[in-house]
């Protein structure tokens, strides 16, 4: 069977509407610019959290074919396209496709705490994400979250997230813009919340 590019992928994704509008190739750079400000270590597990239309993590699996990539969403047609997208790019012994709540996923034996990284674009505010990651990783396990161009100074409390067991916050002020914070205590057995819960009272 022939293997598709990124780019008709990525393209295929954009018709759908699973992507935003906007030129392919640079879709394809801001994804891979993840890679750069995580810089994971061979073999490590990394899980893109609402994975939507493939962006950052079908980038990250065809690049870095050694990493251990879950793609994550809620959405079955989105899954639908990201299964068929992973068999398209021929990357089926190192990306899984999760169907999944990501407010449930962190509290299933086989997920939680055992992630090494865990990347984020234009998943949900910083609060939202990082209660949805944190009981993904494991500890010394990374969060990474691509930022707006320009934004706002207290987009992160440091207290809040000390409070869920994260360290300082690291931001790279780069281009595109990154957020880096690890886990550096266990988080609490409540934590992540329901979903319901998480979009009702954000943690700050």
């Amino acid at each position: 069977m022939r293997r598709l590019e990124l780019a008709a992928v990525f393209e295929q994704s954009q018709v759908l509407g699973y992507i935003g509008p906007g030129n392919i190739d640079e879709h394809i750079e801001h994804a891979r610019a993840h890679l750069d400000a995580a810089s994971p270590t061979k073999g490590s597990r990394w899980c893109d959290l609402g994975s939507g239309g493939g962006l950052p993590g079908l980038v990250v699996g065809h690049d870095r074919p050694d990493l251990r990539i879950v793609l994550l969403d809620r959405s079955t047609a989105r899954t639908n396209f990201l299964d068929q997208a992973v068999i398209d790019l021929g990357l089926e012994q190192s990306v899984e496709v999760l169907t999944v709540d990501a407010a449930v996923v962190g509290h299933r034996g086989e997920h939680r705490g055992t992630y090494d990284g865990v990347f984020s674009r234009s998943f949900g505010s910083p609060a939202i994400t990082a209660e949805c990651a944190v009981g993904l990783l494991r500890l010394g396990g990374r969060l990474v979250v691509s930022e707006p161009p320009d934004p706002a100074v207290d987009r992160w409390q440091q207290t809040i997230l000390h409070s869920m067991g994260f360290g300082e916050l690291e931001f790279l002020v780069t281009s595109p813009r990154f957020v880096s914070i690890s886990l550096v205590r266990p988080t609490s057995n409540e934590l992540p919340r329901s979903w319901k819960k998480i979009i009702k009272a954000p943690m700050f």
